[in-house]
């Protein structure tokens, strides 16, 4: 038995002792390559010490008592290093194979001092055995048997820069991509960072795409510092060092004789070579030169390598009590938003975006961290609420969290769940501030109630008005008499004036909304049980007028019985798009396509639909006031929180309308320079402050081809609607089709309906021959709404009583079942389904014979 092989003695034959790791290092060492000294602690080292364990799992490794002997080989191999501190990094048998990208499944260790070495060789050996690792070989169907775990300790590198080189682009057969960042490397490897990436022509050594990130933290061997300002934006490799690395590469994939991923670090003005592996994704040989590969010649482990970038950058996001990822709230309206769209969003969901605006507003303190980072993250190119984070809306500082186990025991919780106060999540600091926390709230209820006493009245008066009065101005003036300059300035000025001057107030009513339907249900439950308040609730604020998205289906009524020319509803309601907070999607005034196929089935259409709400209203006051019969005081709180609930719950609905005014505006200005650079639809795969380079022009046509195509590979990785930190590998996997027969949820609308179930994943699917089916559907935008006049019922898997479905399912009367994870894989288009609202069940009915 070998316990100990030095980089230098390494050759092919010795796989099977240290691993993928260390014979490419061994391989880049003996070929010449600047290498930082050190070696292997070999798998028959790994073998001898768990021989005698029954059964191999972290815990146990981790409490292994080492042989003398070995114990004196690894400090004699030690002692030949030349740095006072090492790195101690996994080495599998199977990992950095040209069959499996197992990187970042086991642990590394840096700045490990000598009398921590032998900790950390465990902690690797024991990494072998995490559930992460687990999870990750039974998904590739790798086996078990005979894994063992070689440790390559080595000495640190002193680091300025470091990254990773990938010596073919995935995208372009041409080009390598370089990510970098300042110090130590880990921090771009582990995704706990947003690095600088540059794409170099292998060819002629050009820089042909450059981002820039903010780099504000960097590792260092103390740990993790602050990046000074000056540093942050300033790129992290020039030019010169760009094309040297590229070269250096292509040395590399010479030596091995196909494409690498490389690790690398620059320390004294020279680059030294922490890893190379094989680029698991291969290389397409039809792609055409210099542009963009097709998806098709992209296989499935590309995808895998995103798929993995994402666990590691969530990972570096979970807090030590886990964190909650939900695909709710404005990912209903905005699943998955191309990058100009998420930039602007994201930005507006932040303590310092329009969204803090409103809580500001309204006496709540969003936390620093809200600020920065927002309330959103995009994984997998899809919108996630980050439930810690939303927590920090409120009060900064005050122990407002989610129930993790609570919420993994039961995930449809986690569709709107309700902060709570958890004292566990103090510190000594909170109890200082407390009576500061307390004159908060009492503040933030004082203003709520102020406010919500004519706020609806200010913005039905003057604050709606006036908006649309200088949309209209706006709207007469013609983008093409406008320089470019002129149209990147008009771009900026209406994100401005749309969502951080117009959007907090419209916010606020909406927020006022949510206000009054909690106090509205707590008051109910002094006479009732929770599920009988919410189910009362939501029937008495059915059919409530003032709704602009029931009266665009009412104008387009009149358009379908010749009453109104579609010319004139489009003056007024053009400005509206299916998937309309996707600023790429065309507005109506633009395609009036959908518009024309809702005419034509609301041409064999009755106008029950358009009555049949009240009943529901007209029935639950009449059970109200038999509930509150003799019982004065509470009928007086319930009447009032009633009137509050019913006059800002179509501010829900009506805030979207005004907003999409001035939404339109800053599409107009997008798509003018779109045109004028023949982009074809790519400027919104560009960011808000690429737009100044666009003018000044820099090429952005490979920019937006690798964006697209990244894009699409992002969306193949199957994610659940609710993410645990805990089980960050469940990403990926495929969903579970076992279908149900009873599906439980949230009741947002009563009455029970039956009808054949219409499995829809945009309106436009929509035939206009359906009639009085189930619509099952991932959620809704007011572009769905057409549907719901033909519809017996809805079964949505996102929302919840406030969501847009929700709210317009009450006015139409339709029954309606939110939060049903899946339905639109779980349920069959055509199978016979029972919505009952009031329950908040949906059931698969079968019929007899």
């Amino acid at each position: 038995m070998q316990f100990i092989k030095h980089f230098s003695e390494i050759d092919e034959t010795d796989l099977p002792y240290v691993g993928g790791k260390g014979l490419n290092l061994g391989k880049l060492t003996r070929a010449g390559f600047q290498v930082p000294q050190g070696f292997c602690v070999t798998t028959d080292a790994y073998r001898l010490s768990v021989q005698h364990l029954s059964e191999q799992n972290a815990s146990a490794i981790k409490e292994l008592v080492l042989s003398p002997g070995l114990v004196a080989e690894i400090r004699t191999a030690r002692e030949q290093l030349q740095t006072s501190t090492v790195a101690v990094r996994s080495s599998a048998t199977a990992e950095d194979l040209a069959e499996a990208s197992f990187a970042g499944q086991q642990d590394t260790f840096l700045n490990v001092k000598p009398d921590e070495l032998l900790d950390a060789l465990k902690a690797c050996w024991a990494s072998l055995w995490s559930e992460r690792a687990i999870a990750y070989r039974q998904t590739h169907r790798i086996s078990d048997d005979g894994l063992a775990m070689a440790v390559v300790i080595q000495e640190m590198c002193d680091a300025e820069v470091s990254g990773v080189l990938f010596t073919v682009s995935p995208f372009s057969a041409e080009v390598s991509i370089v990510e970098s960042n300042w110090g130590l490397g880990e921090s771009v490897v582990s995704g706990a960072i947003t690095p600088d990436s540059f794409h170099v022509s292998r060819e002629t050594g050009e820089i042909l795409e450059t981002n820039i990130a903010t780099k504000r933290e960097m590792m260092t061997a103390t740990g993790v510092s602050a990046v000074s300002s000056a540093q942050q934006s300033v790129p992290s490799l020039t030019d010169a060092q760009l094309q040297e690395l590229t070269q250096l590469g292509i040395q590399i994939e010479n030596l091995y004789g196909q494409p690498m991923d490389i690790e690398w670090a620059l320390a004294d003005e020279q680059f030294v070579l922490l890893q190379a592996r094989h680029i698991t994704t291969p290389v397409s040989p039809t792609a055409p030169s210099g542009t963009a590969y097709s998806a098709l010649g992209i296989n499935k482990d590309f995808v895998e390598k995103l798929r993995q970038k994402e666990i590691r950058i969530l990972a570096s996001r979970a807090a030590k009590h886990g964190t909650v990822w939900c695909h709710h709230n404005i990912a209903e309206v905005l699943p998955a938003p191309l990058p100009m769209t998420w930039a602007i969003v994201n930005q507006f969901m932040s303590g310092a975006g329009g969204l803090g605006k409103a809580y500001r507003g309204l006496g709540f303190h969003p936390s620093k961290r809200v600020d920065t980072d927002g309330i959103l993250d995009l994984i997998c190119g899809r919108i996630y609420v980050n439930l810690n984070r939303e927590a920090e809306l409120h009060f900064d500082g005050f122990p407002f969290a989610h129930d993790f186990n609570a919420l993994k025991q039961n995930p449809q919780r986690a569709m709107y769940a309700q902060v709570q106060t958890d004292i566990t999540r103090s510190d000594a600091s909170f109890w200082f501030k407390l009576p500061i926390h307390i004159i908060r709230m009492s503040r933030a209820e004082m203003r709520l109630r102020k406010y919500r006493v004519d706020f609806d009245q200010q913005l039905t008066e003057n604050i709606f008005p006036a908006f649309q009065v200088e949309v209209e101005v706006e709207q007469e003036r013609s983008d093409a008499d406008l320089s470019d300059a002129e149209l990147v300035t008009k771009f900026q000025t209406w994100c401005v004036k749309t969502l951080d001057d117009f959007a907090p107030k419209a916010l606020t009513a909406t927020l006022l909304a949510g206000f009054s339907l909690q106090r509205l249900e707590a008051a109910l439950q002094k006479c009732l049980d929770a599920p009988a308040a919410t189910h009362l609730a939501s029937r008495l604020i059915s059919g409530l007028s003032g709704n602009l998205t029931v009266e665009t289906n009412e104008k387009l009524w009149q358009v379908a019985i010749g009453d109104l020319a579609l010319t004139d509803f489009l003056k007024d309601y053009g400005h509206r798009a299916v998937d309309e907070f996707e600023l790429a999607r065309p507005r109506w005034r633009e395609d009036t396509t959908y518009l024309e196929q809702v005419v034509a089935s609301f041409q064999q259409e009755s106008t029950s639909h358009f009555t049949r709400q009240v009943e529901q209203r007209e029935s639950a006051e009449a059970e109200l006031s038999t509930l509150l019969d003799g019982k004065t005081n509470l009928r007086k709180q319930i009447e009032s929180e009633l009137d509050f609930t019913r006059r800002y719950m179509p501010f829900r609905e009506t805030a979207k309308f005004y907003l999409m005014l001035g939404y339109e505006q800053i599409r107009r200005a997008l798509l003018e320079l779109d045109n004028r650079y023949e982009l074809d639809g790519g400027i919104f795969y560009l960011v808000p402050n690429e737009l100044k380079q666009l003018i000044g022009d820099d090429d952005f046509t490979d920019i937006i081809a690798t964006r697209k195509i990244e894009r699409e590979f992002m969306l193949q990785i199957e994610v659940p609607d609710v993410i645990f930190s805990d089980a960050l590998e469940d990403m990926g996997k495929p969903m579970s089709r076992d279908a149900s027969e009873i599906y439980t949820g949230v009741g947002v609308s009563a009455g029970v309906a039956t009808g054949k179930a219409r499995v829809l994943l945009t309106p436009t699917d929509a035939q206009p021959s359906d009639r009085d089916y189930i619509l099952v559907c991932p959620s809704t935008d007011p572009a769905w709404t057409p549907l719901f006049l033909r519809a017996a019922g809805l079964v949505m898997e996102r929302g919840g009583l406030l969501s847009h479905g929700a709210v317009v399912a009450r006015e139409y009367g339709v029954p309606a079942v939110a939060n049903i994870p899946n339905a639109t894989r779980y349920i069959t288009d055509g199978q016979m389904l029972e919505v009952d609202g009031n329950r908040g069940i949906v059931s698969i009915c079968h019929e007899t014979s």
